[in-house]
C-alpha cells in the first residue's frame, strides 16, 4: 500500500496507471516508426517521441479521470466502458490536435499523432480487459478480528471498493456459539483462540484488529505469535480511515484529535494556505469576471430581488462572518419558515438558481470571502449559527470543525451529497475531521482537482 494524504493507495493501482503510461508511450513510438517525422535527426526525433508520449499520457489520464474510467467498480470492461473510453479518446484527440496546431515544432503535424491516439485506446482497452481478469487473483485476503461496529464498517468499505484489491475472508469473534453467523456477507469463521489456525487455512495477508482492547479479551499471545511469523496487523479505526477517507466517530478518543497534525498547525502551514487562497482567488476572479457579470444579469431577469445573497455563518474559532453567494432562491425563501435545511430539489430555488447550484456557480462570490481572509479555498463548509448550536449539542466533536477556516470547497462536499438532516451532518463531520487531521497542501490540491470535475460535469456532493 502507498500512502497519499494518509489514504491507502494499493500498489497494484499505481502499477496499473504506470503500465498505461508505458502503453501510451509505446503507441507513440510505433506511430512514429510507421509514419516517421520528416527531416528530423534521430536524436531530435527521440526527444520528440519522449515529449509526445509524456504529454499524451497526461492528457489521457485527465480525460479518463473526468470520464470516471478510474472507477474500478466499472470493471471488468464492457460495452459501456468501451463507449466511455472512445469518448475520452475523442476528447484527448481534440486536445492533442490543438497542441499540434499551437506547437508544430514540438508536435509535428501528420498522421502519426492521430494513429498514436487510436493505438493508445486499443492498448488501454486490451490492458484493462487483461487486468480485470487477474485482479481477483491478486487480491489481499483480509481477516477481521472482532464483530463490533467498526468491524462491520470496515467490511462494508472493502466490499464496495474493488479498486483496493482486497477480499474479506471472514470475522473472528470471542463467542464460539456465533460461528457461521453472517454479519454482512463474510461470516464469523472462528474464535480469537483459533487465530493462527484460521490464518493458515485462509492464507490471510492482513489482520484488521476491530475489537475493543480495553475489555482485556484480545488474544495477545496469538497475535504476537502471528506477528512474529510476518503477518501484518493494523488497528481497525485507522484502517477504516485509510480506506474510507473519514473518521470513525463512534469510538473516537479526544487524544486522537489532540495529537493530530492538522490540529497543531504551524505558522508555515497557515501562511502557505493563506497565500494559496489569495493567488487562486485572484486568478479565478479575473478568469470568471465575464461569467459573473452574465450570471448577475440572468439572476435579475429570472426573479425579483438582489443579485447577491448574504448570510451569517460560523468561521474559524467560532467567529461569525457574512457569507456572499449569488442568490439562488426566492427573496422570501425563509420569511415564513425561518431557518430550515436546504434540500437538493428545494422548491424555493429559482430556475437560474437550479442551474447555478448544480454547477456550484452560486459559490463564485465566496472568493471575496477568501480574499478577506474569512474563508480558505478548501475547508469544512461554513454552517449557520442556528444549526451550529443544534448540531453541537447532538454530535460529539462537532466544534472541532472550527479549528480551521471554512472552505469554498472541501473533502466532505466532494465525497458526500446534499445533506438535510442531523445524520447527514454527522456523516459530513466524519469527512471534515479526516481532512483537518490530514490537512496539507497536496491534499488541498487533490480536493481542488476533484472540485473542477464536479463543476464541469455537475457531479458529486455539495
Amino acid at each position: 500500500m502507498i500512502k497519499f494524504c494518509n489514504r491507502s493507495l494499493p500498489t497494484r493501482s499505481v502499477f496499473f496507471c504506470l503500465a498505461e503510461d508505458l502503453l501510451i508511450w509505446l503507441a507513440v513510438v510505433v506511430s512514429v516508426l510507421i509514419f516517421p517525422l520528416p527531416g528530423e535527426p534521430l536524436q531530435m526525433g527521440g526527444r520528440l517521441i519522449l515529449i509526445q508520449g509524456l504529454i499524451l499520457a497526461a492528457i489521457f489520464h485527465l480525460t479518463l479521470y473526468y470520464s470516471d474510467l478510474y472507477d474500478f467498480s466499472l470493471f471488468p470492461p464492457d460495452r459501456v466502458h468501451l463507449i466511455r473510453l472512445v469518448r475520452a479518446g475523442g476528447i484527448g484527440l481534440i486536445v492533442f490536435g490543438g497542441m499540434v496546431s499551437l506547437f508544430p515544432a514540438w508536435f509535428p503535424p501528420g498522421k502519426s499523432f492521430r494513429l498514436s491516439v487510436i493505438l493508445s485506446l486499443l492498448l488501454i482497452f486490451g490492458w484493462r480487459t487483461f487486468y480485470s481478469r487477474i485482479l481477483e487473483k491478486m487480491e489481499d485476503r483480509i481477516l477481521i478480528l472482532g464483530t463490533q461496529d467498526v468491524a462491520r464498517l470496515v467490511a462494508q468499505e472493502v466490499l464496495k471498493r474493488k479498486g483496493l484489491g482486497m477480499k474479506v475472508v471472514g470475522f473472528l469473534d470471542e463467542d464460539g456459539s456465533r460461528l457461521g453467523q453472517s454479519l454482512i456477507n463474510p461470516k464469523i469463521i472462528g474464535t480469537y483462540e483459533q487465530l493462527q489456525a484460521v490464518l493458515a487455512k485462509e492464507r490471510v495477508d492482513k489482520v484488521v484488529i476491530a475489537a475493543l482492547e480495553r475489555r482485556g479479551r484480545l488474544p495477545i499471545r496469538e497475535i504476537l505469535g502471528a506477528r512474529a511469523q510476518g503477518v501484518e496487523f493494523i488497528e481497525g479505526t485507522r484502517f477504516y480511515e485509510q480506506i474510507s477517507g473519514k473518521v470513525f466517530l463512534e469510538d473516537a478518543k479526544p487524544s486522537g484529535f489532540i495529537y493530530a497534525e492538522g490540529f497543531n498547525k504551524s505558522g508555515i502551514t497557515r501562511w502557505t494556505k493563506r497565500l494559496t487562497g489569495i493567488l487562486a482567488s485572484s486568478a479565478i476572479l479575473i478568469l470568471t469576471f465575464p461569467l459573473m457579470m452574465l450570471l448577475a444579469i440572468l439572476i435579475k431577469l429570472d426573479s425579483p430581488g438582489p443579485i447577491f445573497f448574504r448570510q451569517e455563518r460560523v468561521g474559524e474559532e467560532g467567529k461569525p462572518f457574512m457569507l456572499i453567494k449569488f442568490r439562488s432562491m426566492r427573496e422570501d425563501a425563509e420569511a415564513a419558515s425561518g431557518p430550515v435545511w436546504a434540500v437538493e430539489d428545494d422548491p424555493r430555488v429559482t430556475r437560474i438558481g437550479r442551474i447555478m447550484r448544480k454547477l456550484r456557480l452560486d459559490e463564485l462570490p465566496q472568493i471575496f470571502n477568501v480574499l478577506k481572509g474569512e474563508m480558505s479555498f478548501v475547508g469544512p463548509r461554513p454552517e449557520r449559527p442556528f444549526f451550529v448550536a443544534q448540531l453541537s449539542e447532538q454530535i460529539p466533536f462537532y466544534a472541532l470543525r472550527f479549528a480551521v477556516k471554512p472552505g469554498v470547497s472541501g473533502w466532505a462536499q466532494i465525497r458526500y451529497p446534499y445533506g438535510a438532516s442531523v445524520e447527514d451532518a454527522r456523516e459530513k463531520l466524519r469527512y471534515d475531521l479526516y481532512y483537518i487531521k490530514n490537512m496539507s497542501l497536496l491534499f488541498d490540491l487533490s480536493i481542488i482537482f476533484q472540485t473542477v470535475k464536479i463543476v464541469l460535469f455537475g457531479r458529486g456532493g455539495r
